[in-house]
């Protein structure tokens, strides 16, 4: 009985590594995407539905390699005839790695988890799907909640990173 926890966390801290070394996405490191995005505004009743649409800043860190980022989005947008800004946090949870075969990785899946608060007293709450195209391209969906307002966010988005890729090092290279 007394081998069962430590055979445990072998097995754990090996199958971490056999993963780790097998899936790309998610690295260890600092990230950081550019964003175009357009949307509307609803609160689902007979008032015209307003269109949003701007660039986001969203930079990242991982904080669990290869699974979950953290940080934060900058979003600077234009609604109901204002060029407004809004800023928060963000997480993104990995879900699925699309594999290219001998070439690796070709993409990741990943949700996201966002609570903005807005320069005209916005308060968002929501995220949305990510498609991490070759760690250059991010194409999402999300949606969010303005609980100050009652009413939807609903937006698509396309990015690019701007941040430069870590230069892996080979040995014997």
């Amino acid at each position: 009985m007394k081998y069962i926890l430590p055979s445990l966390l072998a097995v754990i801290i090996v199958f971490n590594q056999c993963y780790s070394q097998a899936d790309p996405e998610f690295p260890k490191g600092f990230i950081m995407h550019l964003k175009l995005h357009n949307g509307m505004i609803t609160n689902f009743k007979s008032d015209p539905d307003l269109y949003v649409g701007g660039i986001q800043i969203v930079p990242q860190m991982a904080i669990v390699e290869h699974l979950l980022r953290g940080g934060i989005i900058v979003d600077g947008f234009y609604t109901d005839k204002k060029l407004q800004a809004a800023f928060g946090p963000t997480i993104s949870l990995k879900v699925k790695t699309f594999n290219a075969g001998v070439f690796g990785s070709a993409a990741n899946l990943n949700l996201s988890f966002d609570h903005l608060w807005g320069t005209e007293k916005q308060k968002l709450v929501g995220g949305g799907i990510n498609a991490d195209l070759g760690n250059i391209i991010v194409i999402a969906l999300t949606a969010h909640y303005d609980y100050e307002f009652c009413n939807w966010w609903f937006q698509n988005s396309i990015g690019i990173r701007i941040s430069k890729k870590k230069k892996i090092v080979e040995p014997f290279n």
